[in-house]
């Protein structure tokens, strides 16, 4: 093996280096933006692993998915530069701490597998469709000033601050008795209907440490080294979290950037990472000052700007930079009104994309539309004119997933047309106002005699009387009906618009998610109502992934592109009250006596520091071109606006006020799109779709659609679930359950969110009912049938990654695993549980897609050899319903054809490669069948993937075995 020393010398620079050598217990790096944080972690893993730590005992929080991914592939990338096998990446933990104390709390009950997470937009929902039952009929009028939505806010920000403060409801009791009645039967109600938010998780595992849960403990305690990234926006429940764990650890590294702490506004407490030298006395501390992002005009204007407007409040990390090789601009301007302002940003972009752009690597290639940012302090009211400009010049834009998706006519469109089912059937006069004004100039290949129909069929099922038979609603099969007939699959809208009427897609599948049943007209009211108030106050979105891109100029707010970086960034809207906004005090339910000592601290709280941290992290997303812009007179504005503070403190002899003229020495190029790391598949579930059809992986990961949520979804969870607690059970570590035993645990597990149990005792059983004795009696036929599992130690739902081309393929693997008295493993065996019935013959039935079955268990027993260490010599699906356990080839050559298929995909994925491969079959099963025009087309390369090895054959995916021209 190679001296790891020798790699970290080579591969980072002298600071990085020592931060990623360092031995020291407590470890800080101040990282300066465009450092190479995620490398120097990377690196820093890599060293853990080349000097014999376990990786099972490495724990790296990131602060959102996609940047655990990122860090995942470069983490994949230093231990192959180092020498090391990259698959034991898999057997580290690499995510988001909410995501972390997900599995512990499920190490400390499986039954937390099959609770739904609440993210921002969820948890509104979840309120909007429970108002009644929690209460909030009786606060409406104290908190939320009468207005329905507004208390829906207060008291979910009210719910978020108690959990991620560690705040009790006896707390808030002592001086608001019925907010914390709400808060507690909030509480009560979502352990009932298992739900829970990120505030939730961590809280509960945080609790769990303080109060010396042995299973958190025990979980935790299998940790050696906690890494921390983005450091700077840790809230108080997370820091708890993080001190509860120092302890149980040999080491702690964390890493960011105080200039960059820009969710003060809700509870990231910047004072962990100004005082972490005072609370660990001993720690060492390192600077990563050389930013490789931004050309050195940016950088030192930047840290200036920064410094000025924070002063004493910060750390000094004096960056530096080096200019790259080609043409670069640095700019602010003062426009008399914004519509010029609008004009002279959108015709700049038009003058550079298609400009040669050096990149750090040295290759040269041409500016796409994605290489292009507009930025904002709030997009709304402000992107209009911007949006308007760049369509006049035919360039592809993506709004931030918000409030302003409803901005974009064809997503209005279908908004409008939702609407005109309030009230009632709407007539044909309606409907052809409507679909003249609206829809057709929109959707050109519309068709009002489609579209008439499926009015009348879904104004008809909503406005069902009382007491006739009520239908469940399904509001994304209206959309789907919808586009239908304005015949999108004609329409040819680019990735921009496609993704938008994606958010929109994904928006009623949150509704479908949270509401137990849209059965009434009253329930779909209330659809209308979420949708009407997402159009106005904007589509909640810190949890809504904008890092997966399409080649077009993002428009968007700053908080939205944090951690992005683009070769030419616009910071427009740059007035006075505008950026940085007004003061504003805590405006919160909650009393502010119980958060005092965070209220103190400047949290919760609109502030000029704030916003300039805000100000600094956008400008520093910008590489060689960067525009800060204002205008003196706004749309409809009374009086002229003033240039803002941080406008005119911006200063540099680089820095131009002259609108003129284009940047020097432009060239042009063939525009060549970045490779977008964000937009890889990284689990099993999602590259399956593109073996089956790349157009539908392109419908549902690319553009952002959703099919209807099915009533019985989550019944093969909750049987899983079942299984799992079965085998988490110390009672029968050695022992099969009785039977009855086995069926009753099952029956206490069950649960379904969208079919409601029965009424009262007396009243005949239902679906929820028939649906839970039938999950009773599976779960009892497994036990009879094969108790011998129960003999085998299991390790439930294993974690593995798997480093493929340019990817890292994450999973969860059942083991079966026998042992000697020594404890020494004897065999090992994969396990894939499926809710399906295989029937007579099942390696025959039609209906079960064999290449993907086999194709997840052998990438499940890669995973158990490389990252879990265990020689898994067979591997079997289970199909439940039936009981029968079908074997799967897990030889090396079925393994390896696996991997290669993968790799095949993901490099396709990659390339833009998404041709419809329809089949009479597979097209009448598709979620996205009204949406497609299902042609027959080919793939770019000619190279197809080997065949995968199925039980008694080998056969290609369906891409290309399930794949005929349709007629």
């Amino acid at each position: 093996m190679i001296d790891i020393n020798t790699i970290l010398q080579t591969k980072l620079d002298p600071t990085q280096g020592i931060a990623a050598q360092d031995t020291t217990a407590e470890v800080i790096a101040l990282a300066c933006a465009g450092s190479g944080k995620s490398r120097t972690m990377a690196f820093r893993i890599a060293r853990l692993i080349a000097e014999g730590e376990n990786p099972k005992s490495i724990v790296a929080f990131t602060f959102t998915e996609k940047a655990a991914d990122s860090i995942k592939l470069r983490v994949s990338q230093a231990l192959r530069e180092a020498g090391l096998e990259p698959t034991i990446l898999g057997a580290m933990y690499i995510g988001t701490i909410h995501s972390y104390c997900q599995h512990v709390l499920s190490e400390m009950d499986a039954v937390y597998r099959q609770y739904a997470v609440l993210d921002d937009n969820r948890f509104i929902l979840y309120l909007q469709s429970r108002y009644n039952e929690l209460g909030l009929a009786h606060v409406r009028d104290r908190i939320g000033g009468g207005r329905y939505f507004d208390t829906l806010t207060a008291v979910y920000s009210a719910w978020t601050t108690m959990n991620d403060e560690l705040i009790t409801v006896h707390d808030i009791a002592a001086h608001d008795r019925e907010l914390a009645d709400v808060l507690q039967t909030l509480s009560d109600q979502l352990d009932r209907d298992e739900f829970m938010d990120f505030s939730l998780m961590i809280r509960r595992v945080a609790s769990a440490l303080q109060a010396h849960d042995e299973i958190a403990m025990r979980v935790v305690g299998e940790v050696s080294h906690l890494l921390v990234d983005e450091y700077q926006d840790v809230n108080t429940a997370q820091e708890v979290l993080i001190r509860e764990m120092r302890p149980l650890i040999k080491t702690l590294f964390v890493v960011g950037d105080d200039d960059q702490n820009i969710y003060g506004w809700r509870g990231a407490d910047i004072s962990n990472i100004l005082e972490f030298n005072r609370r660990y006395p001993g720690c060492a501390s390192h600077t990563l000052s050389h930013n490789y992002r931004s050309t050195e005009a940016i950088v030192s204007t930047a840290d200036d700007f920064v410094g000025q407007e924070l002063g004493g409040t910060r750390i000094v990390k004096n960056p530096t930079a080096t200019n790259a090789p080609g043409s670069r601009d640095f700019r602010k301007l003062w426009f008399p009104s914004r519509g010029e302002e609008a004009e002279w940003v959108a015709e700049r972009i038009s003058q550079l994309i298609g400009t040669a752009y050096i990149e750090s690597n040295g290759q040269k290639r041409g500016l796409t539309p994605a290489d292009f940012a507009i930025l904002m302090r709030s997009t709304k009211g402000s992107h209009q004119l911007f949006t308007d400009a760049l369509h006049a010049r035919n360039i592809p834009f993506s709004l931030e997933a918000g409030g302003s998706i409803f901005d974009r006519p064809e997503v209005a469109a279908l908004s409008t047309t939702f609407e005109l089912l309030r009230n009632g059937n709407p007539d044909r006069n309606a409907l052809r106002i409507h679909f003249d004004n609206e829809v057709l100039p929109l959707y050109p290949h519309a068709d009002f005699r489609d579209f008439t129909q499926v009015m009348a069929t879904w104004g008809r099922k909503i406005h069902t009387p009382a007491g006739g038979a009520r239908q469940k609603l399904y509001p994304q099969d209206l959309v789907h009906d919808l586009l239908n007939a304005f015949h999108i699959n004609a329409s040819a809208f680019d990735e921009g618009i496609m993704r938008d009427i994606g958010v929109f897609s994904q928006i009623l599948l949150d509704v479908e998610t949270v509401y137990t049943s849209i059965d009434s007209s009253q329930r779909f009211a209330g659809v209308l109502n979420f949708l009407s108030n997402m159009a106005e106050a904007g589509y909640i979105s810190s949890t809504y992934d904008m890092l997966s891109r399409p080649d077009a100029v993002t428009v968007s707010t700053v908080h939205k592109v944090k951690g992005l970086e683009f070769p030419a960034v616009f910071i427009v809207d740059v007035e006075a009250q505008r950026f940085p906004l007004n003061r504003r005090n805590y405006g919160g339910v909650l009393p502010p006596v119980v958060i005092q000592n965070s209220l103190d601290q400047g949290l919760y709280q609109t502030t000029r520091e704030g916003e300039a941290r805000l100000f600094y992290t956008a400008l520093t997303r910008a590489e060689r071109y960067l525009y800060v812009t204002g205008s003196e007179w706004l749309p409809g504005g009374r009086r002229a606006r003033q240039r803002s503070p941080f406008w005119n403190r911006l200063n540099h002899p680089e820095l131009s006020t002259d609108a003129t003229g284009v940047p020097a020495g432009l060239s042009p190029a063939t525009p060549v799109r970045r490779v977008d790391e964000s937009v890889l598949p990284t689990t099993f579930s999602e590259i399956r779709y593109y073996l089956r059809c790349p157009k539908d992986y392109q419908f549902r990961k690319i553009y952002g659609f959703n099919p209807p949520v099915p009533e019985m979804f989550g019944y093969g969870q909750t049987v899983h679930t079942a299984i799992e607690r079965l085998h988490q059970n110390a009672r029968f570590a050695n022992q099969a359950p009785r039977p009855d035993e086995a069926e009753e645990l099952a029956q206490d597990t069950f649960h379904l969110k969208h079919v409601f149990p029965k009424s009262s005792p007396t009243a005949n059983d239902g679906p929820y009912e028939n649906a839970r004795k039938a999950a009773g009696k599976t779960v009892r036929k497994y036990v009879e049938e094969f108790p011998g599992d129960f003999t085998r130690s299991r390790t439930v739902e294993a974690r593995f990654e798997i480093p493929a081309e340019q990817t890292v393929i994450s999973g969860s693997i059942d083991l079966l695993i026998e042992e000697d008295a020594g404890g020494e493993i004897l065999d090992a065996s994969v396990l894939d549980f499926k809710t399906m019935e295989g029937g007579p013959e099942p390696t025959q039935n039609e209906s079960l897609n064999w290449t993907e079955l086999s194709l997840q268990v052998q990438l499940y027993a890669k995973g158990a050899r490389d990252v879990l260490g265990e020689n898994a010599r067979t591997g079997a699906i289970h199909l439940l319903k039936d009981n029968q356990r079908v074997d799967v080839p897990v030889s090396d050559e079925a393994v390896d054809a696996a991997i290669n298929n993968i790799e095949w995909a993901v490099a396709n994925i990659v390339a833009g490669d998404f041709p419809m491969r329809p089949h009479p079959e597979k097209c009448a099963n598709c979620d996205f069948a009204r949406l497609c025009p299902k042609r027959t087309e080919a793939f770019q390369t000619n190279n197809p993937p080997p065949e995968v090895h199925i039980p008694g054959s080998r056969e290609r995916v369906q891409a290309f075995s399930k794949f005929e021209a349709l007629t």
